[in-house]
């Protein structure tokens, strides 16, 4: 027997869940993109100092459990930095988030500048172009493209692992639908609905990845 009416009947409440979801999904997003670029390009240019602090971020966060970040900055780092904003669930998860997850784009954007062929460069220079300039208006344009798709894969696997911000109450959608089957004991058709929110968002995601990779950018190697 089936108990779809527990997700019909309980379907606001779900999707106050998957909104609180994608909001975090989105700040995390945007956070550890500006930040794992920042982190990324410091390494690459091997800026003196800088590029130390960077490897030591990159290397202390990648050894780390997320799960870990998420309940030491929600009972500790806040509570004892910032008195009166412990009792924030979603700046706890965003926060979390986005060291995580900057420290895993900060590689990948590395990766994808250290991919750059020497003659693209050395083109570059020979038309008088400053290494800020090679950068900007070279290398990063020609990167973005092979970076694409393990940029999406680190987005989606965020996606993901929002879910971990229930352990300390965030209502997220994942434990939105905790919830729900702790009270009405119908697990099987609560759990498939989640699971299908989260395979459209991802693939959603995946499919938007190949028309960015493939249309825009590629216009740009043909320049």
């Amino acid at each position: 027997m089936t108990h779809w009416a527990d997700v019909i009947n309980n379907l606001g409440f779900l999707m106050k869940g998957l909104l609180i979801t994608l909001e975090l999904a989105f700040i995390a997003i945007l956070g550890s993109l500006m930040l794992g670029t920042f982190l990324g390009i410091t390494r690459y240019l091997r800026l003196p100092f800088f590029s130390l602090i960077s490897a030591s971020y990159i290397e202390f966060a990648r050894s780390i459990p997320l799960i870990l970040f998420i309940v030491f900055i929600h009972f500790g780092f806040l509570p004892y930095f910032f008195p009166g904003t412990e009792s924030s669930f979603f700046l706890s998860s965003c926060i979390a988030l986005i060291i995580f997850t900057s420290a895993y784009v900060a590689e990948i954007i590395r990766g994808g500048l250290n991919s750059i062929e020497k003659g693209h460069i050395d083109a570059a220079r020979s038309l008088g172009l400053s290494r800020i300039q090679r950068l900007k208006h070279i290398i990063l344009p020609l990167a973005f493209q092979r970076m694409m798709p393990a940029l999406v894969s680190q987005f989606i696997a965020l996606i993901k692992d929002t879910s971990l911000a229930s352990t300390i109450g965030l209502i997220e959608l994942t434990r939105a639908g905790e919830i729900i089957y702790e009270r009405t004991y119908h697990e099987f058709e609560i759990l498939i609905f989640i699971a299908f929110v989260y395979f459209i968002i991802c693939f959603s995601l995946s499919r938007l990845s190949k028309v960015l990779e493939t249309k825009p950018y590629a216009k740009l190697q043909s320049m």
